[in-house]
């Protein structure tokens, strides 16, 4: 019974009444993008918690994640999130896990110091990649040499795609917080 519902887990896996020894892999399905990463994801988090290298928020506080989490999930796809139980956003439900873990790239940093490596993280094919640059396991010099062998999006659409990322982040310096984009 416990995993018919994914959504009332921890990050869609990790279960609220024990922890540090139950979790559901594989359930978190993208609508866009593939279950073996983000499969990859759970894992991360769950083996650094049942390695003690990472602690869990309090029982309260991750049933309340989970609900905020289920009620962005149902905002966000609608009628198909309440047919399709796991159904996420691909890249928000990874970079969710990322933070949690300590593994999400440091854009801004990367923006500033590797531009290069930065444009080919927004604007090339996501990768799993990003995740190893920073935090537990990672492997910054063999992510890079990954980034370095892939192809940039067209370079017309990622141009139109860094104007509505600026001007997104323009429209919420301005206090238009609905325009605010993810993690830019």
């Amino acid at each position: 019974y416990a995993g018919m519902n994914p959504r009332t887990h921890f990050k869609q896996s990790i279960y609220i009444e024990y922890p540090n020894e139950i979790a559901f892999f594989g359930f978190a399905r993208p609508a866009f993008g593939s279950i073996p990463p983000a499969t990859e994801m759970q894992s991360r988090l769950f083996s650094l918690v049942l390695n003690g290298e990472l602690e869990l928020p309090s029982k309260e506080t991750m049933r309340f994640i989970a609900s905020e989490d289920q009620k962005n999930w149902e905002t966000r796809f609608g009628y198909d999130a309440k047919r399709v139980k796991g159904l996420v956003d691909f890249q928000l439900y990874c970079d969710g896990i990322a933070k949690t873990i300590g593994v999400f790239p440091p854009l801004s940093k990367l923006f500033l110091e590797k531009p290069h490596l930065w444009w080919k993280i927004m604007f090339g094919p996501f990768t799993m990649h990003q995740y190893r640059l920073v935090g537990p396991y990672a492997d910054p010099k063999r992510a890079e040499e990954v980034y370095n062998r892939q192809p940039l999006g067209d370079f017309l659409e990622s141009a139109i795609t860094a104007s509505f990322l600026v001007t997104a982040k323009v429209l919420s310096f301005l206090g238009f917080e609905r325009f605010t984009p993810n993690d830019f």
